[in-house]
């Protein structure tokens, strides 16, 4: 694997909030572990681990500037898996939030359906909807921010 292709592995590992990732073929195994902030690259070649640990490192100094961004905010997080509805209907024509709404500890902020139950999703906070993380429709993970808010 060369450089840039561990570079965006890592970011799209980031983006998606994987905690732990690990890929293997005939000539190389990379194993990413968000949790203990450690990149494990088995090669052939000692230059591809070199260089899988230099972009480990790079793409943790962005990711640790990106999270002292984040702080400036609350998230709500979804309580369960399954699929978030920023309304009650599949098809999305009046979406309960939108960004610079200001919401209360309790208001409904959308919907997961799983299990085909649609499940109100509350806010546990206060404050004004700085960003819609997930998408109309989109699966959604246990713990998975949904929204940001100031």
């Amino acid at each position: 694997m060369n450089l840039e292709k561990i570079e965006q592995l890592i970011k799209l590992v980031k983006e998606n909030e994987v905690k732990k990732f690990e890929y293997k073929d005939s000539k190389s195994e990379i194993s990413i572990d968000f949790n203990d902030n450690k990149l494990h690259s088995f090669t052939s070649d000692h230059n591809s681990q070199t260089l899988a640990n230099q972009a480990f490192n790079q793409n943790q100094s962005v990711a640790d500037g990106q999270t002292k961004e984040a702080d400036n905010f609350k998230e709500v997080k979804s309580p369960m898996v399954g699929t978030f509805f920023q309304q009650d209907e599949k098809e999305l024509t009046e979406p309960i939030i939108r960004v610079g709404d200001e919401i209360n500890k309790g208001d409904t902020i959308g919907f997961i359906e799983a299990m085909k139950v649609m499940n109100e999703v509350k806010s546990d906070i206060d404050g004004v909807v700085e960003e819609i993380v997930v998408a109309h429709g989109e699966n959604v993970e246990y713990d998975q921010t949904i929204i940001k808010i100031k």
